[in-house]
C-alpha cells in the first residue's frame, strides 16, 4: 500500500497526451502571460518571448510573465502592437504560437472590458482575431 501511494504522484510525461496552454489576462495597467501544461508535467523548455526579451525556463510545469503598461508601450510599434511568441518542448515534440497583439479596453456601462486584438499570419495572409480577456488558447504542434 505504501509503495502504491509513493508512485501515485509520479506521472510519465507523454507528449501525445499533453496540452500546452497559453493564458493572457490584463487590466490595462498590468498584463499577465501564462504558459502551462495539462496534465501538469515538467516540460523540457517553456519560452515566452515578448518583443526582444526572451525568457526560457527548463524542466518546469509553467512559466509566467508580467508586463506593465509602460513595458508594453516601450516594446510596441506605432500602432500599439507588440510581438508575442510562446513555445514549449517535451521529448522532441514542440508546440508554439506567434502573433502581434494589442491590449484594448472598452467602457460598457460603468465597467471596462479588456481584450486583445491579435494579428496572426496564415497562408501568407494577416488575420485579425479579437479575444476577450482572460483568454486561453491551446498551442498547436510545431511542424
Amino acid at each position: 500500500m505504501m509503495i502504491m501511494l509513493a508512485f501515485a504522484g509520479c506521472q510519465e510525461s507523454n507528449p501525445s497526451m499533453t496540452i500546452v496552454s497559453l493564458q493572457i489576462d490584463s487590466d490595462e495597467e498590468d498584463t499577465w502571460i501564462y504558459l502551462y501544461s495539462i496534465p501538469r508535467v515538467k516540460m523540457g523548455n517553456l519560452t515566452i518571448l515578448v518583443g526582444d526579451v526572451n525568457e526560457t525556463l527548463t524542466s518546469v510545469f509553467s512559466h509566467q510573465k508580467h508586463l506593465s503598461k509602460n513595458e508594453i508601450n516601450d516594446i510596441s510599434d506605432n500602432e500599439g502592437y507588440f510581438t508575442l511568441h510562446v513555445a514549449a518542448d517535451l521529448r522532441e515534440v514542440s508546440w508554439e504560437y506567434s502573433c502581434k497583439m494589442r491590449i484594448t479596453s472598452v467602457l460598457e456601462g460603468e465597467d471596462y472590458n479588456y481584450g486583445a486584438e491579435v494579428l496572426i499570419q496564415e497562408n501568407d495572409e494577416e488575420i485579425t482575431l479579437m479575444w476577450d480577456l482572460p483568454h486561453n488558447k491551446a498551442l498547436e504542434f510545431k511542424e
